[in-house]
């Protein structure tokens, strides 16, 4: 039976069970060998984050089970890793799905939302070229690999897909 799911803004009182969920996926792709993620998400990460970017939590059956943010302004590394890249009205972060329900379809709740929240827009995300599963993913959302570069040390693509 799949999960009673909602996702709905994320606020302070959501920092403790964000950090936590942003954390175990964390260790989970680092288990994988992808340690891109070890130590970027903490307690003043996760508040910087809601203050600068819409954050949306998806709740499962009650808890926090995955997030996503959007912002309008690319993450600082953009302008090092992909000085040509053109911009784009948004750009998507910190997609996290707790790993004990990923497989589920969670993951693609939160991109159809993020569609469906920025539709007629041009969006942007990057990835790992490490994580060739999460490539696929986006690109069978129909993002398009436009650029490749060295961001905070790990080679990534840049995706981008109007919405």
């Amino acid at each position: 039976m799949s999960p009673d799911i909602s996702i709905t803004p994320a606020d302070q009182n959501d920092v403790h069970a964000l950090v936590k969920l942003l954390q175990s996926c964390a260790d989970e792709m680092h288990a994988q060998g992808m340690s891109h993620w070890l130590g970027v998400y903490n307690e003043t990460s996760v508040l910087d984050n809601l203050k600068h970017k819409s954050v949306f939590k998806l709740a499962a059956d009650d808890r926090i089970a995955g997030c996503v943010a959007i912002n309008q302004t690319p993450s600082d590394y953009y302008q090092d890793c992909w000085p040509q890249a053109p911009s784009a009205d948004f750009y998507i972060t910190q997609l996290a799905v707790d790993p004990a329900l990923q497989g589920q379809g969670l993951g693609q709740e939160l991109m159809q939302f993020c569609l469906q929240k920025t539709r007629g827009h041009q969006l942007q995300l990057d990835a790992v070229a490490h994580y060739p599963a999460l490539i696929q993913f986006y690109q069978q959302l129909g993002f398009e690999i436009i650029a490749e570069g060295v961001g905070l040390g790990d080679y990534r693509y840049l995706l981008s897909r109007e919405a």
